[in-house]
């Protein structure tokens, strides 16, 4: 691409950035103009109180409800995939994806549950040592810890079970969810064909956490000047994009070398 070229791409596309900035702009200049009208404390100490109505009476139900749903949705999609990995004959190859899908159902399930649940357990002790003083909440505490272990262990389980129904599809797979180094003797086992998948899935997942780090920073940076939320919350979601950015460059670094293997 010559320089005329890069010139017209790049007048083609500031129109469109400029029109988005011009519209952040605005957007920032009418919160703060309704935080300076309107007042803002008020709404902080509402959003403050509902925050602490959420740990003391919500958080702590909604661990016990994860750690009850949890198997009761699982449960039924893993006997679904393990009666068709019985009934399979070898041959037909709808059934093997249809299988490896319910697998990923399950796992995207728990992941999620675990990550709900490690939210709802800082929100459940958020008060701190309050909680434990408290003879009402004190309960209802450990109740929460017995819920989020009970989540972690059915976490593990139904990942462990996954993985395992896979093995017997694909022998050549050998690597235990149980071992450190999981994740890399897995990818190692992949054919060219679900490396490049990964790759693919990976690389989506990247842009859409730049994307939501980008959103997130910027809602907490108004919230840090409206609600004097601090400035915790944005340094938690920084270091989160610094560490996605920083990988992926490592390891593009790593791989542009002559001679590097992608593996």
């Amino acid at each position: 691409m010559d320089n005329n070229e890069i010139r017209n791409a790049n007048k083609k596309a500031l129109p469109k950035f400029m029109v988005i900035m011009i519209c952040c702009l605005v957007i920032g200049i009418v919160i703060g103009f309704c935080s300076v009208k309107f007042g803002s404390d008020s709404m902080a100490g509402g959003i403050r109180g509902a925050g602490e109505f959420f740990a003391a009476n919500i958080a702590p139900w909604l661990l016990l409800a994860v750690a009850i749903i949890l198997p009761v949705v699982c449960v039924p999609i893993y006997r679904n995939a393990k009666k068709l990995i019985v009934s399979w004959d070898g041959e037909d190859e709808e059934t093997p994806d249809l299988i490896d899908k319910q697998h990923s159902i399950i796992i995207w399930i728990t992941n999620i549950a675990t990550i709900l649940s490690y939210f709802l357990i800082v929100a459940s002790y958020s008060k701190g040592f309050e909680v434990i003083e408290s003879k009402g909440s004190i309960l209802m505490f450990y109740a929460s810890i017995a819920a989020f272990f009970a989540i972690m262990i059915e976490t593990v389980i139904f990942q462990q079970k996954c993985v395992d129904a896979t093995k017997k599809l694909n022998p050549e797979k050998t690597a235990s969810v149980y071992d450190t180094r999981f994740q890399k003797k897995w990818m190692d086992s992949c054919d060219e064909a679900e490396k490049i998948m990964i790759g693919k899935c990976a690389y989506r997942s990247y842009t859409v956490t730049n994307t939501a780090c980008v959103i997130l920073s910027t809602v907490l940076a108004v919230c840090a000047l409206v609600f004097r939320i601090g400035f915790l919350p944005s340094l938690v979601v920084c270091l989160i994009w610094i560490v996605n950015q920083s990988t992926y460059c490592i390891e593009a670094f790593k791989y542009s070398k002559a001679g590097n293997k992608i593996s």
